[in-house]
């Protein structure tokens, strides 16, 4: 009766070969998949995590990607303290060959899964913060020479480069969604501003020129008319120019209202079907974005006769388009409206296309997930 060999345990260059033959061309979070199903593979043990820091205190940890005796856990998150990644923090690397859940009976994975040995590695920023570890976890004793721990560190520095990467990503990404954000309030405020002051002001003095022109002589009143005309379009200038800024109609009675309150002065035939729908306020603010601005471009460049707008929710997403029977050949890349657009939608994890074949029409599409 034969028995099945133990993995064979590969050492210092070999290692190293191995590794990164199992991880070339893999990048984001395939390479950091590969890295630990090949680590363990290197080293034959049972169980490869790598985990991400909450902060630069390693209290709190979220395992990205964590191999386990053939196939990949689910992620899942952990503090550290009681741990052997607790200690992590403190050196470049730790090694603990046996005893693993006798030194540390608060590792509960362990404890779970049966580990005696662990060594880890330390990730760490360019600039030298603590970004989480590496570790390679085993049931048997398994000790690690200054080969196997320099090839690991090498990875490391791989797996460093790419949370850091992430980490920038995410940065970049908030600060896109603050700009939007406090764009969106200065536009509330600066709209809100003009309804409720120069707005009123406008309406109240059209009222005075009217009982003044009711009461003046021939020629005081035509004098009176030509300054009713100029202030009656001043004021239809000034609430488009609200409107552009942040529609109240949006705030008080919601998209539909607001759409159709956008659509009541087209020279088009506008054609809405617009979810009635609870919607959260960003979310409904870009689809009232991308509608008013396809239907701004509709109406200047398009030379169009109809245009459909349907805002509907489907799988979990909103899907907005705004299709014209136009010239088509709209450019996204001229001008700042459409990749305004883009970006809008882009910081909602959504998705934003244009399609404007010459001749065709052009047809807007956004789609923007409803759920975080």
């Amino acid at each position: 009766m034969s028995t099945a060999s133990a993995p064979r345990r590969l050492r210092g260059q070999e290692l190293l070969a191995a590794v990164a033959e199992g991880t070339a061309g893999a990048v984001g979070e395939e390479f950091l998949r590969c890295l630990a199903s090949n680590v363990a593979e290197a080293f034959a043990a049972k169980m490869v995590l790598i985990a991400e820091a909450s902060d630069p205190s390693g209290i709190h940890v979220r395992v990205l990607t964590c191999w386990n005796d053939g196939d990949f856990l689910e992620p899942f998150e952990y503090d550290t303290a009681g741990t052997p990644c607790g200690v992590v923090t403190e050196y470049p690397w730790v090694s603990f060959p046996e005893a693993l859940t006798e030194r540390f009976p608060g590792a509960l994975t362990a404890v779970e899964f049966g580990l005696n040995s662990y060594v880890a590695v330390c990730l760490t920023s360019s600039e030298n913060v603590h970004l989480g570890h590496i570790a390679v976890l085993d049931t048997r004793p398994m000790e690690a020479g200054e080969q196997d721990i320099a090839a690991l560190r090498i990875f490391a520095s791989r797996a460093s480069a790419e949370l850091e990467r992430r980490n920038q990503a995410r940065a970049l990404e908030a600060s896109r969604a603050r700009v939007i954000e406090a764009a969106d309030a200065e536009r509330r405020r600066v709209g809100r501003d003009l309804h409720d002051g120069a707005q009123q002001r406008l309406l109240a003095v059209s009222n005075l020129l009217r009982v003044a022109r009711m009461k003046a002589d021939e020629p005081a009143e035509e004098l009176l008319a030509t300054a009713a005309q100029e202030l009656e379009q001043a004021h239809a200038e000034l609430r488009e120019l609200a409107r552009g800024l942040h529609p109240v109609a949006l705030s008080e009675r919601g998209l539909p209202a607001a759409l159709e309150s956008l659509c009541a002065a087209s020279e088009h035939e506008v054609v809405l079907d617009i979810t009635d729908d609870e919607l959260p306020d960003e979310i409904a603010a870009a689809a009232y974005y991308v509608a008013a601005e396809s239907l701004a471009n509709c109406a200047r460049y398009a030379q169009a006769s109809r245009v459909e707008v349907h805002i509907q929710a489907r799988a979990g997403e909103l899907h907005v388009d705004v299709a014209d029977d136009g010239i088509g050949g709209a450019d996204t890349a001229a001008g700042t409206g459409l990749s305004g657009l883009a970006d809008r939608v882009e910081v909602l994890n959504g998705c934003f296309d244009v399609e404007s074949p010459a001749g065709e029409g052009t047809r807007v599409h956004a789609s923007i997930p409803l759920a975080a």
